[in-house]
């Protein structure tokens, strides 16, 4: 059994079926097209047209947003005066992108005007201090900020004291108390009509730019789309069209540095889309504020020079790789952390360690986010010190900011908001951290247990998946927030070939119906559960297409996974190692001195004998079979009436001297056997057994048996260690002796549990589950 992660929704929208017919007729599209329109909220022909071609006659006029002409203003002043112009930005793709499009559109026009994106560890994020005396004292006279700005009131009223002006351009969330710019240009302004508020970065900065240049730049919307989807800004409203339009730009690679950094990461520019920014251009944007300078990702894309452009790539690719290889170093280790017995119970994980990099901390938190399910804060120290730095991911239904923003005294320094938070505190207070959030989560009412829910747009068979159905999909796109990719759900379904991929075998592939392949990212550890036998197999998926050496084939990306039912892992094996013993889970043990060697090794009571074994309840549990058992009834006896059935049964099955192998005795080894010992009296047993096996040609575990048959019905005796047929002795059925009942036993649970194919095995434990 595998249980989903999320609470699968099928999409509750009521289709009317006579307008999915009415779109297909009107637009020319397919029945997935239009019911997935419709689901959209979409009722008439032109709305349904609108949205499947974003037109740019959508995009508000710049002039809307607050003080926009003040901004333009003073810019333009500063421009005629030959004023030095620095644009202050920030370290991620965001704000990347839009210090690129206000520096690229000042430098158009003859401004005199330098870039600074701030350090994140020296400068950290918005206005530093520092970094802007370091400015000022380098001649800046006009201070344009993008990406950020509103939090920064202290540092900018003090350049405004010293005469130098700030242009706020900036989209986060505003405080009570703003600064006394110039201008503050944002579009959620209080008192501002702007239509509509969720703008990134650098849709704000192009703004600037529009209304600066007084004519719409079109030829900077490729910037727009990789700030708009890398700061995953709804896809609605006039972001739809920016993004649309951005993407057939990018598809263009008029940028050489984009060119080569795309050519680098395999990438086919020419058919570029939402995916390919936000898994591909966005990360490796972002790597270099993480673990390199991120001023290099302004030059990337402002070059014009083609050998200058493929050198950064190189080295933005380098960043990215660092950022890659930190984040699995400290994911291993995280994880580790967040599944110990300590973290079980706790609703919200606090991870600590030494020497982890900051840089990547919130790319941690979040995937170790999403493999528990619990909100987490991941923080590092560095050796020596007594300061941690954290970062914090959270979860719908838990208000990570809430949470702690009463608890600012923990904490030298904290910000965020309800799902991320940034924040350092001195290590010895991890432990209250710990607990005040296992109290907010009482309080706010929230539990690991309730799954979030994942909309789901439609079912799918296998076979309908096909190039064909991808790009009748792909029609709905740019997705993002608002505008969701759609997932489907495949039931029932029969994994192969399952193979687990990259450098740890973190990630996981396999096919569906022979050719259909399935990607999953970070999800390695399912391979042996979907390798096993049984248990019915459904799974969220969203298209995909994966190009290699010029051929495309479409792909599922999995979304999500269940196997209800029991799944039979064979990993039958003639030899134990100590990998054998690091599933979680009871192990079954027939062989009391095997069971004795094994329980170390395992969790305390969780090497069960037989007589242990029946007294769980196996609903829902990990069973492993350590060895053969003696008999199969031992094995159908473990699943009473009323014990549920596990959700995985692993069949080592361990069998050191095997019955099988070496057969039952026949009538005539019988007879041979008695004639022998009449010839031959006085034996000495077991000293001369080989011998008389050999001579015989009866293997020894045969002749054991054999020996210990005529023993039990009296036909020999064996007094200090001498062996003598006794005569005279009435006939008996030998097979119906117990210790022949109990070798035929044996020999018939090794015939059925190690000598036979997988499937045979599986079927037979389903048919003993069944049957109770």
């Amino acid at each position: 059994m595998i249980k989903a992660h999320y609470a699968w929704q099928m999409d509750s929208t009521t289709v009317d079926q006579q307008l999915v017919k009415t779109f297909q007729e009107k637009l020319g599209v397919s029945s997935v097209v239009a019911t997935l329109l419709v689901q959209r909220g979409l009722t008439t022909p032109d709305a349904a047209q609108a949205f499947l071609h974003p037109d740019l006659s959508t995009v508000h006029d710049p002039r809307q947003l607050h003080d926009m002409d003040k901004a333009v203003e003073r810019i333009e002043d500063a421009v005629a005066n030959g004023e030095k112009i620095t644009v202050y930005g920030d370290y991620d793709a965001d704000g990347i992108t839009s210090t690129a499009v206000v520096y690229e559109a000042l430098s158009e026009i003859g401004a005199d005007v330098d870039y600074y994106i701030p350090d994140r560890f020296k400068d950290g994020y918005g206005p530093n201090q520092a970094a802007y005396e370091r400015i000022i004292a380098n001649g800046t006279k006009l201070i344009i900020t993008v990406d950020n700005g509103v939090s920064g009131k202290t540092v900018i009223d003090q350049a405004m004291a010293q005469g130098v002006d700030v242009v706020i351009t900036d989209h986060h969330e505003l405080p009570a108390d703003l600064p006394n710019a110039v201008a503050i240009v944002h579009p959620r302004y209080p008192g501002s009509e702007y239509p509509f508020p969720d703008l990134s970065g650098v849709a704000v900065a192009f703004k600037l730019v529009w209304a600066l240049q007084e004519e719409f730049p079109e030829e900077m919307l490729d910037l727009v789309a990789i700030g708009e989807i890398a700061d995953v800004v709804t896809v609605t409203d006039e972001n739809r069209a920016l993004i649309s339009q951005g993407i057939q730009l990018l598809r263009q690679g008029m940028r050489p540095g984009l060119r080569a950094l795309l050519k680098i990461a395999g990438t086919n520019i020419a058919k570029l889309t939402d995916q390919d920014i936000g898994f591909t251009i966005a990360p490796r944007l972002n790597a270099l504020g993480r673990v390199a300078n991120a001023s290099v990702g302004v030059e990337l894309l402002t070059t014009l020079d083609e050998e200058r452009g493929t050198e950064l790539a190189q080295q933005v690719e380098a960043a990215n790789q660092q950022r890659r290889d930190l984040v699995d170093q400290i994911m291993a280790a995280a994880q580790q952390q967040a599944t110990a017995p300590a973290n079980r119970d706790q609703p919200v994980l606090v991870l600590l360690g030494h020497d982890w990099h900051q840089g990547v901390l919130g790319i941690v938190a979040s995937r170790i986010m999403d493999l528990t399910g619990k909100p987490t804060i991941v923080a590092g120290i560095n050796d020596g010190d007594t300061l941690a730095k954290a970062s914090g991911r959270s979860v719908t239904g838990f208000n990570l900011f809430e949470a702690l923003d009463a608890h600012r005294d923990l904490m030298s320094s904290f910000g965020g908001h309800p799902a991320a938070c940034g924040l350092s505190f001195a290590v010895d207070q991890v432990d209250e951290l710990r607990r005040v959030l296992k109290q907010a989560a009482q309080e706010q009412g929230f539990s690991t247990d309730e799954k979030q829910v994942i909309t789901v747009a439609d079912q799918l068979n296998v076979g309908a998946v096909n190039e064909k159905l991808y790009q009748e999909v792909q029609q709905l796109a740019p997705f993002g927030p608002g505008n969701e990719q759609p997932i489907f759900l495949f039931k029932d379904v029969q994994p192969s070939n399952v193979k687990t991929m990259g450098k740890d075998n973190t990630h996981l592939k396999f096919n569906l119906g022979g050719q259909l392949t399935v990607v999953a990212f970070n999800q390695g550890q399912l391979a042996p559960l979907l390798n096993g036998q049984g248990g019915e197999v459904d799974l969220l998926a969203k298209l995909s297409i994966n190009e290699w050496q010029g051929r495309r084939t479409v792909q599922l990306m999995l979304v999500d996974i269940q196997v209800t039912g029991t799944v039979i892992l064979d990993q039958r094996t003639n030899r134990l190692r100590p990998q054998h013993f690091t599933m979680g889970g009871y192990y079954l043990v027939y062989n009391d001195r095997l069971r004795e060697n094994i329980a170390p090794h395992v969790a305390k009571g969780h090497a069960l004998s037989p007589a242990a074994a029946a007294e769980i309840d196996w609903a829902d549990q990990q069973l492993t079979v350590v060895d053969c058992p003696p008999d199969l009834t031992e094995f159908t006896r473990l699943f009473a009436d009323d014990s549920g059935a596990p959700a995985v049964i692993r069949l080592l099955l361990y069998e050191a001297n095997s019955i099988y192998l070496a057969g039952l005795p026949s009538r005539n080894d019988f007879v041979s056997l008695y004639r022998f010992l009449g010839q031959h009296p006085n034996l000495q047993w077991p000293q001369q057994r080989t011998a008389v096996s050999r001579y015989l040609r009866i293997n020894e575990v045969r002749l054991n048996l054999m020996i210990s048959v005529f023993s039990e019905v009296g036909f020999v005796t064996i007094t200090n260690g001498v062996l003598n047929l006794v005569t005279g002795v009435a006939k008996a059925d030998l097979k119906q002796t117990d210790r022949y009942q109990a070798q035929l036993a044996q020999y018939q649970a090794e015939q059925t549990l190690l000598f036979s194919d997988t499937g045979t095995v599986a079927k037979w434990v389903m048919q003993c589950l069944k049957k109770n």
